[in-house]
């Protein structure tokens, strides 16, 4: 770029875009690291070309350093959106750039900065079309990464975690250095019953419902350490990191209170009672997370196996 703007327009301009993208679209850190690299590359170009000064290091120095400076001051305009800050910053950085030179300069260097300012308009627009649809198909690719990741991890009907991803936390936990984790497993009572009475659409929305209830209460009370998933169906799993298991045994009681305080309301205005039953476990450095796991997943078919509507605890002291 440097080699083509000198020969046709008697003027080395247009050098500071790469420092200048790379700052406001891809990190300042980087786009520093770009900045001081221009000036190296530059002054390899006049070399090659035979115009090389100790002024022309001079020239680049002071006008990358003009350049960081105009990016950093623009960037603190909060009501401006960034690529407009970017388009501002080009635009300004290439016009400017020839009028920096001063006209002991530009004799020095037989420079002519006469009618080039039209064709570095004109060129700025070109490399912001360019930058703007590059970025816009980056953007498009990024929002299908994170569509994808998102389904991969989270639960369609709830957005609650789903089971992929309890099985990856899972087997990496259980593959470090073991730590303590509570695991909790829930089922809705009479679902299917449920099915039957208001159909499979309502029983979805009785899901709804339930995973609803139970993001409140944890956001609410639980935020922190715990971690909720739909194993699939009307069957969930909460697990918790670090926590005494009788301290979990208790806000799941109270999560057992608090669903009880509410009801679900068909389409049809007929009102369904929604209750839980539930098994707690824990597991230690002896134990593995699945196992803990599947020890609850056996409390929870006493639960039901004796009445359903409660939490067993076989590890809990009462």
């Amino acid at each position: 770029m440097g080699s083509l703007t000198y020969f046709y327009l008697e003027i080395i301009c247009f050098q500071y875009v790469v420092g200048i993208t790379a700052f406001f679209l891809d990190g300042r850190y980087r786009g520093y690291m770009a900045f001081v690299l221009v000036p190296l590359v530059l002054i390899a170009v006049e070399y090659v070309n035979g115009v090389y000064s100790a002024a022309t290091v001079e020239y680049f120095f002071w006008l990358m350093i003009a350049s960081i400076a105009f990016c950093e001051l623009i960037n603190f305009l909060n009501d401006i959106d960034l690529f407009s800050k970017y388009a501002a910053s080009l635009v300004v950085t290439n016009i400017v750039s020839p009028i920096l030179i001063s006209s002991e300069w530009r004799t020095y260097f037989g420079m002519s900065t006469d009618n080039v300012y039209l064709p570095i308009l004109i060129g700025s627009v070109i490399i912001l079309w360019f930058v703007y649809g590059y970025s816009a198909a980056l953007q498009r690719k990024e929002v299908q990464i994170l569509e994808l990741r998102y389904e991969a991890t989270y639960d369609g009907l709830t957005d609650l975690l789903n089971y992929n991803s309890f099985s990856d936390y899972v087997s990496s936990a259980d593959n470090k250095k073991p730590e303590h984790h509570v695991a909790v497993m829930m089922d809705i009572d009479n679902f299917k019953q449920i099915n039957d009475s208001y159909g499979h659409l309502e029983g979805n929305n009785v899901i709804r419902f339930f995973s609803t209830s139970l993001k409140i209460f944890f956001n609410k009370n639980f935020p922190q350490n715990a971690e909720v998933y739909r194993f699939g169906g009307e069957e969930f799993c909460v697990l918790f990191k670090e926590k005494d298991i009788r301290e979990c045994f208790e806000l799941m009681l109270r999560f057992q209170e608090d669903l009880a305080s509410k009801s679900f309301v068909t389409d049809k205005n007929e009102i369904v009672k929604v209750t839980f039953s539930g098994g707690v476990t824990e597991a230690d450095e002896f134990t593995e997370i699945k196992k803990a796991v599947k020890k609850a997943d056996m409390a929870l078919y006493l639960a039901k196996k004796t009445g359903r509507g409660q939490i067993v605890c076989p590890d809990c002291e009462i």
